[in-house]
């Protein structure tokens, strides 16, 4: 990594457990786009070596772009300690959390970069459920969420955002994976309509979508839906390979769909 960029590592209040949303990336310059991470339902996203958003973080970092990674307030952190079981993992460390709980964390979060990083190219790109995140948040129906959860907007004026990267974020799940949705977070979901409301509201200048061609949560349709109804869509890309979470090429692991979603992004990121 060059020896000129500056790495950031901030925490501000959350809305649950630890009480903690945690911001960390890479400044590179003040001219360069900022491009914000968020990781999907029940993710972690941070620096550690091995983590997929410290992975995009550094292929950003090295390209000239501005990038900082959110991970939403959780009761513990150290999800590594549970292994393969996910289902201990989530309710240990979630247990409790509502959406619009979620949704606070990531409006403040928000809130705390446009006033303390100072970046004016702001990009918001966030996976799976961190996509639906940014969707509302860009669509300005955050409010109204988090007024019917008698939770304070602390973000009631939205930034300047220039592009909007939705990855894997669709308004439905397949049938066969409906057990999911009793899952904290998941079963507080906003109504569907609201998604839709929000995607044809959309304040970002520019919208992407990347879609894995094996993705087992959402369909091509559903993503295709919200992307659809974007006033200022640009390309709705498709992965052959790649899972519902892009770590995987015909399920074998690799950082290659991270890859190519960089390489594809980064001339709009940079004009």
């Amino acid at each position: 990594m060059n020896k000129g960029i500056k790495k950031i590592s901030e925490s501000i209040p959350g809305s649950f457990g630890d009480g903690k949303v945690l911001i960390q990336g890479y400044i590179v310059s003040d001219a360069a786009p900022l491009v914000v991470l968020l990781h999907g339902v029940h993710g972690c996203a941070n620096l550690s070596e091995g983590n997929k958003y410290a992975t995009l973080a550094r292929l950003l970092a090295e390209k000239s772009i501005n990038v900082l990674v959110l991970e939403t307030s959780r009761k513990i952190r150290d999800r590594e300690r549970f292994g393969d079981d996910r289902g201990r993992w989530v309710r240990e460390a979630f247990d409790g959390k509502t959406y619009a709980m979620d949704l606070f964390d990531v409006a403040s979060a928000i809130s705390f970069i446009n006033h303390n990083i100072g970046k004016t190219k702001l990009w918001l790109w966030g996976f799976s459920l961190g996509g639906l995140h940014f969707l509302i948040i860009a669509g300005n129906k955050h409010d109204e969420i988090l007024r019917n959860a008698n939770m304070k907007n602390p973000l009631p004026e939205l930034p300047d955002i220039q592009g909007l990267i939705l990855s894997g974020s669709g308004d439905e799940i397949r049938p066969e994976n409906k057990t999911a949705i009793s899952e904290p977070i998941l079963n507080s979901l906003p109504e569907r309509h609201m998604l839709l409301a929000a995607a044809r509201n959309t304040r970002a200048k520019n919208v992407f979508a990347f879609y894995g061609s094996m993705d087992e949560t959402f369909s091509e349709e559903a993503c295709r839906r919200l992307f659809d109804l974007a006033p200022t869509k640009r390309n709705f890309i498709v992965l052959k390979g790649a899972d519902h979470s892009f770590r995987s090429i015909n399920g074998v692991p690799s950082i290659a769909p991270l890859v190519d979603m960089v390489n594809y992004i980064r001339p709009y990121l940079l004009k």
